[in-house]
């Protein structure tokens, strides 16, 4: 197994740089082998990764909502799993900060600057419709001052390899609770089981719940379910981030095609040029792949400033209802692209190196099983329906956490 350094380390730096190439060099080999990522995942805790969005005042790197989602791509470059991993991290990070001023959520913000992480226990299975906030996972008093959590979770991305999780139920007034949790604590029971063919490693499998005791400053949020929704982009950020993996797959997707015709000493005997690296088809078609990766990269950067201008807007932690609104749309619009152009590159690949190409040992269609697994969040149909309504007639996108 690959070493990782133990090193603070901020995107940009000598440091960092070594730091991805150390995830990279054995991203291929932990994907065929089915390894966790622990390793990696530890030492990007220890360079400070899960701080970098905390301003320097907090003793964080100030990284903005664009370099954040710059150096996730670089991240998901190296191995997408680690990337995919951290996104229910920043997005709680992105909400404690909103509320910064609060004495709650600088208690959290000191535990993410101590090299903390948050994963995610927010999806069940079930009869109950995407999106409708209505859990089986309940929440209900103890009669002493706090309260006990009992239920189960599934797609609980990135919770196998965090300390904390944070965890919706539904209380016993008619409302959803959000809660936050150590990872080991009494009754949490996480399970290493997601069997899906991509993105295997991220830990996303069945956290369950039994009589967890969760003290009253753990509930971080609990609303009506028919509370007026307020502007926010926490959910463009979440989605966001999905498409920065992606960006970051097309990046490596150029990479291994490079490292393909270097390493083809022959071609077809009908072929316009004897060496594969001299040959203009395949010339043009790395050149379409990389053309394809720079445009993926170019439009989630895009939608992150929209995401910053929206999150430099907020007052009292609400951010302008308009710029919001422009974050939701910005954001679908680089999900609807990504959908169709992704995993056609990801295919695409394999025709620079014919047959070889399907080598086990070089494990090229991780690839297309990754990206096609991450674009399976959310329905494309929806977003590019709801984009060509928003057009037409001002129709808002909907304020939900899985549009």
């Amino acid at each position: 197994m690959t070493t990782v350094e133990n090193a603070r380390a901020l995107p940009g730096s000598p440091e960092f740089a070594v730091l991805l190439a150390q995830i990279a060099a054995g991203a291929r080999d932990r994907d065929r082998d089915d390894e966790n990522p622990f390793d990696q995942v530890a030492a990007l805790k220890r360079a400070g990764f899960g701080a970098l969005r905390l301003p320097e005042s907090l003793g964080g790197a100030g990284l903005t909502v664009p370099q954040l989602f710059s150096t996730i791509i670089d991240v998901a470059a190296a191995d997408p799993i680690v990337a995919h991993i951290f996104r229910a991290h920043f997005w709680f990070v992105e909400e404690r900060l909103r509320t910064a001023d609060d004495p709650a959520s600088r208690r959290w913000l000191d535990r993410v600057l101590d090299g903390k992480i948050v994963g995610n226990a927010f999806s069940e299975k079930g009869g109950l419709a995407v999106g409708s906030l209505v859990f089986n996972t309940r929440l209900l008093p103890d009669g002493q001052g706090g309260y006990r959590l009992t239920g189960e979770k599934y797609y609980s991305t990135g919770t196998l390899f965090s300390d904390y999780l944070t965890v919706t139920a539904t209380t016993d007034h008619d409302s959803v609770a959000t809660v936050v949790v150590p990872a080991d604590r009494e009754g949490v029971g996480i399970v290493d089981d997601w069997d899906g063919f991509g993105q295997r490693r991220t830990g996303t499998g069945t956290t369950t719940f039994t009589d967890v005791a969760v003290a009253a400053d753990e509930v971080l949020t609990d609303a009506p379910y028919d509370a007026e929704p307020q502007p926010t982009v926490q959910f463009a950020f979440l989605q966001l981030f999905i498409h920065a993996v992606v960006a970051g797959i097309l990046e490596n997707v150029v990479e291994d095609g490079v490292a393909l015709l270097e390493s083809r000493e022959r071609n077809f005997s009908h072929a316009v040029a004897e060496r594969p690296v001299d040959d203009p088809l395949l010339q043009r078609q790395l050149g379409e792949l990389a053309s394809t990766a720079y445009v993926a990269r170019a439009a989630v950067l895009d939608a992150a400033a929209i995401i910053g201008a929206a999150t430099d807007s907020a007052v009292d932690g609400v951010p302008d209802a308009t710029l919001a609104q422009d974050a939701q749309l910005a954001v679908a619009k680089v999900k609807v692209h990504l959908d169709r152009v992704a995993p056609d590159a990801a295919t695409r690949l394999l025709e620079l190196g014919g047959a070889s190409a399907a080598s086990r040992t070089r494990n090229l269609d991780r690839h297309w099983r990754n990206i096609r697994t991450i674009t399976l969040h959310n329905p494309v149909a929806y977003k590019a329906r709801v984009v060509g309504e928003n057009l037409l007639h001002g129709t808002p996108v909907p304020a939900n956490a899985y549009f």
